[in-house]
């Protein structure tokens, strides 16, 4: 049991909190696009949803494409906002992050749970 707490504290809020700091410090510089070429991204994008919490190392690397390659994705935070942990659980089927959302027409929508699978579809996309 002290293990386990010891873990969390350390591993979570202080591992966690010390690679967000990191990121903040590091982040790349946006690539710029013309308005038309970013406003083609961004309608290829403004659907999608990524749920992740700040302190995931594999959400900041998903986070810092984003960032990096400026898609405007909607953040949805499952730690601070149940909504959003109920949705992954419930519709997504598990409760992992990163997660992005895509709707699909079918209202079935599809989600991907890999930081690597998510980058790859993010570069299909641009």
């Amino acid at each position: 049991m002290v293990k386990k707490i010891l873990r969390r504290i350390l591993g979570r809020v202080i591992f966690g909190n010390i690679l967000r700091l990191i990121n903040i410090l590091t982040l790349p510089k946006p690539i710029t696009r013309d308005s038309e070429a970013q406003q083609s991204v961004n309608q290829q994008t403004h659907k999608l949803a990524l749920y992740q919490f700040g302190t995931c190392p594999f959400c900041i690397k998903v986070t810092r494409f984003m960032h990096k390659n400026t898609l405007n994705i909607e953040l949805r935070d499952t730690r601070k906002d149940h909504n959003h942990k109920t949705d992954l659980v419930n519709l997504g089927g598990k409760y992992q992050v990163p997660c992005l959302r895509i709707p699909q027409e079918n209202d079935k929508d599809l989600w991907l749970y890999e930081s690597d699978e998510i980058i790859s579809y993010f570069k299909k996309l641009i």
